[in-house]
Parts: structure tokens; sequence; C-alpha cells
């Protein structure tokens, strides 16, 4: 069956209301020969009469046409409210907002993004996604979330990125540790070390390769998900790491202390970025969340590098 149109109830609609086709047609600003069409394809359609149209005397309704008439109403009521349901879900400060996050990031990122909307824009219904930025990715090009907060070199494929903050990798030792006693260190200085690492994809092969692109294999002991396994590691002396991710707090869940230091070898550029589907135009909720974010996490007075604050919550370039 070929599917019925909402023009053609519209121009059906307006024959029952206006009482003959012309008068339609003068009210849908189209030729009476459309209507007519149109109103002869739904009735071909339903399989059933739905006028009596007789030439200079007006279209009456069958009985079957006042009650698809009065459906037709109806549907064309809930199609208008649909669409300007979904013309202010995509403008204004309402209704559900799905953000992906990083696992790494989330605890340092969402909390204040959660408390600024639920106080500044109440009627916007945040849902947080946390998984890898493989994952993220995927989820971002499905349409399963609206949008996502991760370091740039990580979001993979038609992704658009809306800058926040630089972000740059760092050392992560115990303070005991000879190097540490270093501001800033060489990663060949790493060569012979023990390392523990996170095991999220792709962090996990880009510090490998920055690793292997000093000149040397690391000899990674342990991997983790879970970043604070890894800072935990570190903390007890047993291997360095390498991450971003750097906590207000440099203590491990065990109350150790961590040191963090700046790498001296040059390394990619890299960024905090909420990424979004490619090509699509930002609704109002993600404008203000780029909004937001950029004001809370952004410091663009402090260049990649230099050892300061790139995301006020996140000391050091980490994320």
């Amino acid at each position: 069956m070929t599917a019925v149109t909402l023009r053609q109830l519209q121009f059906f609609l307006a024959v029952a209301e206006s009482g003959s086709v012309s008068a339609a047609a003068r009210r849908c600003h189209v030729s009476p020969g459309g209507i007519s069409l149109a109103v002869t394809h739904l009735e071909s359609t339903l399989g059933v009469p739905l006028t009596v149209r007789r030439k200079s005397k007006g279209a009456v309704l069958t009985p079957t046409g006042r009650w698809v008439a009065q459906r037709a109403r109806a549907l064309l009521a809930d199609a208008e409210e649909l669409e300007s349901g979904a013309r202010r879900l995509q403008e204004d400060l309402f209704g559900p907002l799905r953000i992906g996050c990083f696992t790494t990031l989330s605890p340092a990122l969402m909390p204040s993004i959660v408390e600024h909307f639920a106080t500044h824009h109440p009627a916007v219904d945040i849902d947080i996604v946390e998984e890898s930025s493989v994952e993220l990715s995927r989820m971002l090009r499905a349409g399963e979330i609206d949008a996502c907060l991760a370091y740039a070199l990580h979001l993979q494929g038609d992704i658009d990125r809306h800058r926040i903050a630089p972000v740059r990798l760092q050392v992560l030792l115990a303070p005991t540790h000879p190097l540490a006693r270093k501001e800033e260190i060489s990663l060949v200085d790493l060569a012979d070390e023990p390392a523990a690492l996170l095991s999220l994809q792709p962090a996990q092969d880009l510090v490998e390769t920055v690793l292997r692109g000093a000149g040397f294999e690391p000899t990674i002991t342990w991997r983790s998900r879970n970043a604070e396994t890894v800072r935990s590691l570190v903390g007890r002396g047993l291997a360095y790491s390498i991450m971003m991710t750097r906590p207000p707090d440099d203590r491990t869940y065990e109350g150790l202390p961590l040191a963090y230091r700046r790498i001296a070898d040059d390394l990619p550029d890299n960024a905090l970025v909420l990424g979004c589907p490619r090509g699509v135009p930002p609704s109002g909720k993600i404008t203000a969340l780029i909004d937001y974010c950029r004001s809370e996490f952004g410091d663009e007075s402090s260049p990649p590098g230099n050892g300061g604050t790139a995301i006020r919550h996140v000391r050091g370039h980490g994320g």
C-alpha cells in the first residue's frame, strides 16, 4: 500500500472544511488540479470514497470521509506539535542532553557540568555516558550521544572537535624515584624503567607510540583500565606511567604521594575537546555546553607545555 502523506491529509481537510476543491486550492495556495489529485490518491490509498464532488456544486463528505477528516485533523495537529517540539529541543535549553565523557576525565569534568546545568538550565536533562574514546567515537557517529568530552587525538572518524583547552602528556613517578628530582624528564631516561600504563584505547597505543618514538621499546610490566590502579602502582614505587589525567590531589587512593613531571621531548599537539557529529549545527544546549566548558576548564593564556594549568580542575596539562 502506498503510504498516506501529510500533504494529502492537509489538502483533503482543506476540502472538507471549505466545502469545495476551488476554495481549498485558494486556501492552500495550489492549483485545483493539485488538490483534486491529492484527494483522489488518498481515496485510492485508503480504498474508500471520502468525498462526493460535483462540478459547480462543491464537495461533500461521505460518512467515511467525515471519520477520516476527524482523524486527519488530529494527525496534523500531532505533526505540528512534533515539529515545534523538535525545533524547541534544537534551539532552546530544554529536553535531553546525552554527554559522553572519556572515563579518566569524567570525575574532574562532569560533576561541574551537571551542577551548572542544574542551576542555570534546569529544563535540560543530562545523561552521562562514560566510555573509552573508541566507543565514544562510535556512539557519536551512530547518533547515540549528543556530544562527548575527550582528547582530540583520541577521537576517530568524522567528528567536529570544539577545542576547550590545551593538554600535554606527563611522566608520573613516586617522589622517591631518582628521576623525580628533575623538573623535566627526557623519555629516553625511562628506557630501563618498568612502566604501568592505562589500557584504554586509543590512549594505550598513543602513549606507546610516543615512547617508541624516543628510540626504545618500553618495558610495560602492568596495564589497567582504571587510572587510579595505575596511579597506585606508581605511588608504591613499582613503575612510572605516562598520563594526561591529573586529579587535583597528587595522592593515590592509599594516600601515597605522586610526582608529575613535564616531558622534555616534542609531543604531538593535543587538546581537550567537545566532539560533535560532523556537519550538524550545534543546538542551543550544545552551544551552552561548549561555552561553559571553555569558561570553566579552558585557559588559552597558558600554552601547552609551559607547566601551567590548562584545565583549572585538572592541574598540569592534563584532562
